[in-house]
């Protein structure tokens, strides 16, 4: 049996990745409607406005999948947010990865969590968190096709109140990428100097 990620391995690339435009936001908010009305993507009850999204988010890590022939059909979109705001914790950052349904199947996630690994090395950050509700396989199964390593799960982290789990605590899964510290890309850089 074929994997799905197999078969989107196989298939011609029809999409490609580029850093979002304020243009792009309202497909975007859209798209994550879309999860949060499944009950399984995340606690939150609205969707931001664009000011709100701004400022929780690390723009310059903000980018979404758009069809091959058409710039302007937002399919996905990643992002990194702070995970604190103590300065010392500034290398840590919590995803965010949203697919529209007509995006599934097709690489698009996979494609997208690779730049947002590649963009956080390049603002030298050394750790990637993502929370997961444990009842979204496909999101845990993404992370950990790209290294993700679960960390642990927060017992009774909040109460949803929409959904088919209205009124029922939930657990979240923690699971984490860690990547190079910038004392080890400093080395890495000084050897290829040499």
């Amino acid at each position: 049996m074929v994997s799905m990620s197999e078969t989107a391995k196989d298939k011609k690339k029809d999409f490609r990745i580029r850093p979002f435009t304020a243009a792009d936001y309202p497909q975007m908010r859209e798209i994550y409607e879309q999860g949060l009305n499944t009950g399984h993507a995340t606690y939150e009850t609205r969707s931001l406005t664009f000011d709100e999204f701004k400022s929780a988010k690390i723009m310059a890590s903000v980018h979404v999948a758009v069809e091959e022939d058409d710039d302007s059909k937002v399919l996905g979109w990643v992002s990194a947010a702070p995970i604190s705001s103590r300065t010392v914790f500034h290398g840590v950052v919590e995803d965010s990865i949203y697919l529209g349904t007509e995006a599934q199947g097709r690489g698009i996630g996979g494609a997208l969590l690779d730049r947002l690994i590649e963009v956080c090395q390049d603002l030298h950050k050394w750790a990637i968190h993502s929370w997961i509700f444990p009842e979204n396989a496909g999101s845990a199964g993404l992370h950990k096709s790209r290294g993700f390593v679960k960390v642990g799960t927060y017992s009774h982290m909040a109460k949803m109140t929409y959904g088919e789990l209205a009124g029922q605590w939930r657990d979240t899964d923690v699971y984490e990428l860690l990547l190079p510290k910038p004392e080890e890309k400093r080395a890495r850089a000084a050897e290829s100097v040499k």
